[in-house]
């Protein structure tokens, strides 16, 4: 906080007014210079993101939609609240976003999900009416404060456009649906030259009193300057509280962050901006972007005022966006801090490398606590046949799924195999873990829904949830700690395969679609593990809605606990996960599984009062793990090698 303290007083004369009238104007800016420094570490603002639409609509070449979801979605990650989500206009006019009702569909539901406000720009009542059909809870309606341009713009007088914004407005409170105002050029057009801040007040005032929550003043050119910023307020808020306006700062001259800083020092709190310093305007020659919001974020953040963003994460997201598109990064603090990041991650590679080659050479008594590495590990197939393989690399066992052409979909041999499989190894001390990864694209498509399965047992006597149903108990009563290695979709009870799981690890490929009922089915065994891990909320929308469920999603809400970029990382992930939890006590852990099971099924209940009370008193008895930790505690030794302490004892599981 010293540090924050100190740039904004460095930054102070950029935020405060240098024109003794505005500090001093009651009812309007609640900052003074002497005030700032300490306001502005109490203050808040609100951004919203427009990347996505007003950032994307000129770029020429198609952006696929998916990129356009993914884009969203990245966003939403950092903590941005507001997103721009797309347009409705016609594809005549702006062929780019003509897949807004496809992006909404795909981004509603994370909208929902997070609270996040996704408006949308409907100039017009058949954008509206398409807005709505695609669920939008915010349209943006807009309109010239010149003459010239709302002709070239919009084919009509600002008069007219600004009858037309009527008509939406009125659509879309009778609705419910909320309305936000932004006008352009409001320091200059670039047929006519300057604008008058009486023609700005005007057009603002129109929007505002037809029923606009906010308008947003758009500086199309990127023209303007700090004094031009405050000379502008300094009409505006004589007349219009500071809560009904927003900036929206283009950075043709690289202006937008000063502009911003002017505003702020004027009292307003809410602003546009695009990640990486997307978009433009085909009717002004030569306008860049808007202000960057990488820029707006790291200029108030490190003046001490909250945005509530992660700017190591939006930086990611610039960087990433830019990639996609093919141009370069025009975020001056998003393309130095990736810069920065790039040669840290270096640095710490190498200084990673040189550790490791230090730690094979040593010789040191430390050393000989460590767990088997990634590389030294050594799995050595123990069976196999046509549904899975199995393999033991120490006290560690790992059944891979053999079935990639039918999508590991599950077979009876499969159920009757696996569920004798972990009813075995359940009981095999020597096993401290148990791993599940798959073969092919798909982790697991679910049950076998060939012809000639009989799946009701009305044919042959045999219950098949019964068979079912036992797998999935054998695995979730295993003592042993249970990992599911999931590298792409899964599909009904595929799903909850992967949930029964002690700890789910996930590549970003893993995709989960709960689609039974799209079939007239229900994900009826898998209903308990999905309800426990993914919460009834989550789980409610996704079974009822059949749609798929991405990975960030689940990593979101602790239900995929580590995410890896690919099948490689998912590689290394798992022995990562192996080499951490070899240094945990396998008699504990099971334990640890009695007491969750307990608190799920009978929380509050006598057997989990007994149970507690049993485990407590037990923990550190004579002979027990609990006792051998504690020793090797004192002894400064951090690392135990569990499989030595219990090498030709017999584990109580």
């Amino acid at each position: 906080m010293a540090n924050a303290r100190f740039t904004s007083q460095r930054l102070l004369p950029l935020f405060t007014s240098s024109r003794s009238s505005v500090a001093h104007r009651a009812g309007r800016s609640s900052l003074t210079r002497r005030a700032f420094a300490t306001a502005s570490l109490e203050s808040s603002v609100r951004l919203l993101e427009v990347g996505p639409r007003d950032g994307l609509q000129n770029i020429k070449t198609s952006v696929p939609t998916d990129v356009k979801v993914e884009l969203i979605r990245r966003l939403a990650s950092t903590g941005l609240m507001n997103i721009e989500a797309t347009s409705f206009v016609s594809p005549k006019w702006v062929p780019q976003l003509a897949d807004g009702a496809a992006v909404m569909e795909q981004v509603w539901p994370l909208a929902r999900e997070k609270a996040i406000n996704l408006p949308v720009l409907a100039p017009n009542l058949k954008g509206l009416e398409n807005a709505m059909k695609s669920s939008a809870q915010e349209v943006v309606v807009f309109a010239s404060c010149t003459e010239a341009f709302s002709r070239m713009n919009q084919n009509c007088s600002i008069d007219q456009a600004l009858a037309q914004a009527q008509s939406v407005v009125d659509a879309a409170r009778e609705r419910g649906v909320k309305v936000r105002g932004v006008v352009s050029c409001i320091f200059s057009d670039p047929y006519s030259g300057p604008t008058p801040p009486s023609q700005v007040l005007r057009v603002v005032k129109r929007l505002l009193d037809m029923g606009c929550y906010e308008v947003g003043l758009g500086d199309t050119l990127g023209v303007g300057t700090p004094q031009l910023t405050r000379n502008l307020l300094d009409v505006l808020l004589k007349e219009i509280p500071a809560d009904k306006l927003a900036g929206h700062f283009h950075d043709t001259y690289g202006q937008g962050v000063a502009n911003v800083v002017a505003a702020y020092s004027m009292g307003i709190r809410a602003f546009d901006s695009a990640v990486a310093g997307l978009g433009g305007c085909p009717y002004a020659k030569g306008a860049q972007g808007n202000v960057a919001t990488e820029d707006v974020v790291y200029t108030l953040e490190t003046s001490g005022i909250s945005t509530g963003i992660d700017l190591d994460k939006l930086i990611s997201v610039g960087g990433w966006i830019s990639e996609q598109l093919g141009i370069p990064n025009r975020s001056r603090a998003g393309s130095a801090l990736l810069a920065k990041r790039k040669s840290a991650t270096t640095a710490e590679a190498a200084e990673a490398e040189f550790a490791k080659q230090r730690e094979r050479s040593s010789t040191k008594p430390a050393d000989s606590t460590s767990a088997a590495t990634a590389s030294s590990r050594d799995w050595q197939v123990q069976e196999q046949n046509p549904e899975y393989t199995v393999a033991r690399a120490g006290n560690v066992v790992k059944i891979t799924l053999t079935r990639p052409g039918k999508g590991n979909n599950m077979t009876v041999p499969m159920l009757e195999g696996l569920t004798k499989l972990f009813t075995t190894m359940s009981k095999d001390r020597s096993i401290f873990h148990i791993v599940l990864a798959a073969e092919g694209k798909f982790f697991c498509t679910g049950m076998d829904l060939s012809t000639g399965t009989d799946r009701t047992g009305a044919d042959t006597g045999v219950d098949f949830y019964e068979k079912v149903q036992s797998l999935f108990s054998a695995i979730a009563n295993a003592p042993q700690t249970t990992i599911a290695v999931i590298n792409g979709p899964c599909y009904a009870g595929g799903v909850g395969l992967g949930f029964v799981f002690d700890i789910r690890l996930a590549s970003a490929q893993a995709r989960w679609t709960l689609s039974e009922i799209k079939l007239g089915l229900m994900p009826a065994i898998i209903s308990r593990y999905l309800a426990r891990e993914w919460g009834f909320s989550f789980l409610r929308e996704a079974m009822l809605t059949g749609r798929e469920v991405h990975v960030k999603e689940l990593h979101r809400i602790g239900a995929v606990h580590r995410v890896a970029d690919d099948a490689e990382g998912l590689g290394a992930l798992l022995d990562e996960t192996l080499d951490r939890i070899s240094y945990c006590a396998p008699q504990s852990a099971a334990t640890c599984k009695q007491l969750l099971d307990l608190a799920w099924n009978n929380a509050g209940g006598q057997k989990q009062d007994d149970f507690i009370e049993k485990t407590f008193h037990s923990m550190m008895i004579p002979g027990s793990e609990g006792e051998f930790g504690i020793q090797q505690f004192q002894k400064r030794v951090r690392k135990v090698r569990w499989s030595d302490f219990w090498s030709g004892k017999e584990l109580k599981f």
